[in-house]
């Protein structure tokens, strides 16, 4: 009994821990949502497990966790692999995916993306980019805007950036940058575009781009924070799978 209390205790603060963890991430981190779920969610298996009653029903919880683990590993596996880009990704148009804006500052997710962007723009001087990306909550100005004046700022020409600020969804921001396309090229879509997204976008993207018309080729910008990349690539992991099952 002295042994099961204190084996009781040690789950306890495990879940605390689990717990306290979540909140860090949650609260006082920006960005790490899908890190602060999947803590909260340990803290909730290590109660569930230890107080659970029969020992069959310890044995299903073990196997859901497994289940689960398997099922986001084999959904991670085309995200990773699309993550690595295409070379060369050579096109005469770059759609360059927006990302959320602070006020009208970009985010880091955006700051990443418009610093790859920049890159590719003097890597192919004769490019055009289409910034698409429209306005969300708490944002003063569309992202398509913010991404107009940063790279404006870094030294691009106005007369190569071309805004599409309708969009709110990656499905959206492919739909409304062929139309914006089609208006550019005489009427004629594009076979073939460079795509800047962050890395682990880049398979949506690619989905996307090809329901819209063409294909894309994918100039991965990579995200910065290690911990960030690896909850984004988490998080990707569910929307692959939501994409899959429901279709968007």
């Amino acid at each position: 009994m002295e042994k099961e209390a204190k084996f009781k205790n040690f789950s306890l603060l495990l879940a605390a821990g689990f717990l306290v963890l979540a909140c860090f991430f949650r609260f006082v981190l920006i960005g790490y949502q899908t890190i602060a779920l999947l803590l909260a969610g340990c803290a909730l298996f290590v109660m569930l497990f230890d107080y659970a009653p029969k020992r069959w029903m310890k044995k299903v919880l073990a196997g859901c966790v497994i289940v689960g683990v398997f099922g986001l590993g084999l959904l991670e596996v085309p995200v990773v692999m699309a993550s690595r880009g295409d070379t060369p990704a050579n096109a005469e148009y770059l759609i360059v995916l927006g990302a959320g804006v602070n006020g009208s500052t970009p985010s880091l997710s955006l700051y990443n993306r418009l610093t790859t962007a920049r890159e590719w723009l003097e890597a192919h001087p004769d490019g055009k980019a289409v910034l698409s990306g429209g306005q969300g909550p708490g944002e003063e100005l569309s992202e398509a805007e913010a991404m107009y004046r940063w790279l404006l700022s870094k030294g691009i020409d106005g007369s190569r950036l071309y805004k599409e600020e309708e969009s709110a969804t990656t499905q959206e921001n492919f739909i409304c940058s062929a139309v914006l396309l089609r208006e550019l090229n005489d009427g004629i879509l594009p076979q073939t575009v460079a795509v800047v997204s962050s890395e682990y976008h880049l398979y949506r993207a690619k989905y996307w781009a090809d329901k819209a018309g063409f294909t894309a080729l994918g100039v991965p910008a990579k995200t910065t924070l290690p911990v960030l990349r690896l909850n984004y690539f988490l998080r990707e992991g569910a929307a692959v799978g939501r994409l899959l099952v429901l279709g968007y």
